[in-house]
C-alpha cells in the first residue's frame, strides 16, 4: 500500500494532528545561532552537558585499570547516576552492593560479573545486567578482553556514594575457583 492510496500522506497526518498547517507549525520557532527558540521568547533548557574528565578507579574499590566517565548525575526529584566505566583485561570492581539496584549495559568487549554465591556469568556487547537492591556482586573485564559498560544506578539523592564498598575480589574469585 503506497503512503498516498488512502489519500493522505505523512506530512497531511502531521499537520492535521497537530492541528497546523506546514507554514503555522514552522512560523512558532525561528533560530538563533544553534538553538531555536519559541516565538514567545522562552529560551529552551535543553542543552549539552560538559563532560567531566575521566578519573582512574580507586585502588581500594578496583584491581586493575580502570577508568570512570561520571555522564550524570540526576537533579532532585532524580536520583540517577550513569557512569561509563573502561575496564582493562582482568580488571575488576571489588566487592559492592547498592541500595536501590544496579543495571549494567555493555557497549564493548567481554566482561565477568558475579553476585555472592553465585554463579560466574560472560557478559558481552549488548547485554543488560541487573542486580538487585543490596545483594552484593562485582563486574569487570575477561581475562583477555577489555569491556566498557554504561553503569545506572539510583542514588539516595545526597551526593554520596551510591554503592558500599566491600573487599577486593581475590584471583581465585575471578577465576571462578
Amino acid at each position: 500500500m503506497s503512503e498516498t492510496s488512502s489519500g493522505w500522506d505523512r506530512r497531511t497526518v502531521l499537520r492535521t494532528s497537530a492541528g497546523l498547517t506546514a507554514t503555522g507549525a514552522l512560523s512558532g520557532l525561528t533560530a538563533g545561532g544553534d538553538q531555536a527558540h519559541a516565538a514567545d521568547g522562552r529560551r529552551p533548557t535543553t542543552g549539552k552537558l560538559p563532560k567531566p574528565p575521566s578519573t582512574k578507579g580507586a585502588a581500594d574499590r578496583f584491581t586493575g585499570d580502570v577508568w570512570v566517565d561520571n555522564l550524570v548525575e540526576g537533579e532532585a526529584p532524580s536520583r540517577l547516576r550513569a557512569s561509563m566505566v573502561r575496564f582493562a583485561p582482568c580488571s575488576r570492581t571489588a566487592w559492592h552492593r547498592h541500595e536501590h539496584g544496579q543495571t549494567l549495559h555493555v557497549t564493548e568487549g567481554i566482561g565477568l560479573v558475579q553476585a555472592k554465591g553465585g554463579k560466574l556469568i560472560v557478559m558481552r556487547a549488548g547485554d543488560i545486567i541487573h542486580t538487585p537492591p543490596g545483594e552484593w556482586h562485582w563486574h569487570g573485564a575477561a581475562r583477555e578482553h577489555y569491556m566498557i559498560h554504561l553503569a545506572m544506578v539510583e542514588t539516595n539523592g545526597d551526593g554520596g556514594d551510591a554503592a558500599e564498598w566491600g573487599r577486593l575480589v581475590t584471583d581465585e574469585e575471578y577465576e571462578g575457583r
